[in-house]
């Protein structure tokens, strides 16, 4: 199943990792975009773990690679320059 979607997080967008119970399968990355959210849950099966955990270093390091671009390319001003 194919899914894309776009949000624009409100002011009081939070993300981070959440535990759902006690067992390890139960933790979620989750975004908080106020007023939506979105959680990412590894895979049911531990044997496809390491690709997902694959998937999470992309989405750290394509996170961080986007924070590092907005920081060096500056606020616009109100006119849009």
């Amino acid at each position: 199943m194919a899914f894309n979607a776009t949000w624009f997080p409100g002011p009081e967008a939070v993300a981070g990792m959440q535990q759902l119970g006690s067992a390890r399968e139960l933790a979620a990355l989750v975004i908080y975009l106020d007023p939506d959210s979105l959680a990412i849950m590894p895979p049911t099966d531990p044997a496809d773990w390491p690709r997902f955990i694959g998937l999470l270093h992309q989405l750290r390091d394509g996170a961080a690679e986007l924070a590092d671009h907005l920081d060096r390319t500056g606020v616009p001003s109100p006119d849009g320059e």
